[in-house]
């Protein structure tokens, strides 16, 4: 948790607050270029994709449950400073090519290092990537109609293989169409669910500060840090969704053969897309109903039909992340070994553990998932340190 503010905040602070100071320059470069320029679109697509996962929805109702409402200003506050580590990430998978393992070889000069992060990568990919998104989304169809969670691991299985085997390229175009399907869908709902609770947004928004800071009071002033349930679970549920430490939406942007910069601002888009946005649409709903789930909400607002919105936006974004994740695995391994077997035998387990994910006990998982995540962070973090007068360099001499 410290590593990832620590260096969002070096990152941040070196490059004289480059989020907040170049919005217009940021906006113009990916809203704003969006027809202009679809291969920088295409790679963030992916990532955002890969991003924007069921954490979105459930990892949110889970910070606040745990943490309370003051654990939503937290997330934004590790997504403020992550927004430059995936400029980083993005920006030197574009200088580098391929993702973040060739940027670590190349700030430590050696093969070892970016090999570990993608052996990580693997593994993280069977996980949070995969089975935690397929169980979420199999337990809300259950729920609302019955249907076994395994058939419908059994259709995201079968989609993510129809898409594995036809290659990289159709991943891309597969998430240019999915992710903003979904995220205008969600998004939708979102909205109409806060239009009927829009006497308790500015409520809502004040818990949030005021919870934000209780913690620290009972703990005695700044020591209260170490006991923030709200800051440490706000900081770790935000690091799940985003991902901005970790050096995983490196390997989508690479593919964009865009510039660096270009691809930079890219990824604090997706930081603000995510987190920002989404998590705190999800965080708004819940709090403003006064419900502990998301489902809740949208079932006492609307009946069946948000039952119905709700599984099928939880599909669709798991969808988008197993999909993400499994280009994401597969390009790691294919930095390890070129050999066609290995990359056919992980689609198939891939594809497996999708299927698997969808009724599996996760306690297991997540643990194993956390200590992959944390152990992609610590190289790629690294690396980015050693290489930051780079990425400096690259808006020093392209943002006028």
């Amino acid at each position: 948790m410290f590593l990832v503010l620590g260096s969002g905040f070096f990152l941040t602070a070196a490059s004289g607050f480059f989020p907040l100071r170049k919005v217009g320059f940021i906006l113009k470069n990916t809203f704003g270029n969006i027809f202009r320029n679809k291969s920088a679109f295409a790679g963030a697509a992916t990532a955002i994709g890969a991003t924007v996962g069921t954490g979105n929805i459930i990892g949110v109702a889970a910070a606040i449950s745990i943490g309370g409402a003051g654990a939503v200003f937290w997330m934004w506050v590790g997504a403020f400073f992550g927004m430059m580590l995936k400029f980083a990430e993005a920006a030197l998978a574009v200088k580098y090519g391929n993702g973040a393992m060739v940027y670590i070889e190349k700030a430590f000069g050696k093969k070892l290092y970016g090999t570990f992060w993608c052996i990580c990568c693997v593994l993280a990919s069977f996980g949070g990537g995969n089975m935690i998104q397929t169980n979420a989304a199999g337990a809300a169809f259950e729920k609302s109609f019955g249907i076994p969670s395994g058939v419908i691991g059994a259709a995201i299985a079968v989609f993510t293989a129809a898409v594995l085997f036809c290659g990289s390229k159709t991943v891309v175009k597969t998430a240019s169409v999915l992710v903003p399907a979904m995220a205008l869908l969600y998004v939708s709902g979102c909205f109409a669910a806060l239009f009927i609770f829009r006497e308790n947004i500015l409520p809502a928004f004040k818990n949030i500060f005021e919870s934000a800071f209780d913690s620290f009071s009972v703990g005695g002033g700044i020591f209260g840090i170490f006991t923030s349930e709200a800051l440490r679970t706000g900081i770790s549920k935000g690091t799940f969704t985003h991902e901005a430490g970790m050096g995983s939406a490196s390997l989508a942007h690479s593919e964009s053969g865009s510039d660096p910069l270009v691809q930079g601002c890219w990824g604090i888009a997706e930081v603000f897309i995510d987190t920002i946005f989404v998590c705190s649409l999800t965080a708004l709903v819940i709090l403003s109903a006064k419900k502990t789930f998301a489902e809740e909400v949208f079932s006492s607002c609307f009946g069946k039909i948000g039952d119905v919105f709700l599984s099928v936006s939880m599909f669709l974004f798991a969808l988008a992340a197993v999909i993400g994740w499994a280009f994401y695995g597969e390009k790691a391994l294919k930095h390890i070994t070129k050999s066609n077997i290995a990359t056919n035998l992980y689609r198939i387990l891939f594809c497996f553990c999708a299927f698997l994910g969808s009724f599996a006990s996760l306690s297991t998982v997540w643990n194993i998932t956390d200590i992959f995540n944390g152990l992609m962070i610590f190289p790629n973090l690294a690396a980015i340190t050693v290489l930051s007068p780079e990425i400096l360099k690259i808006i020093k001499n392209r943002e006028h």
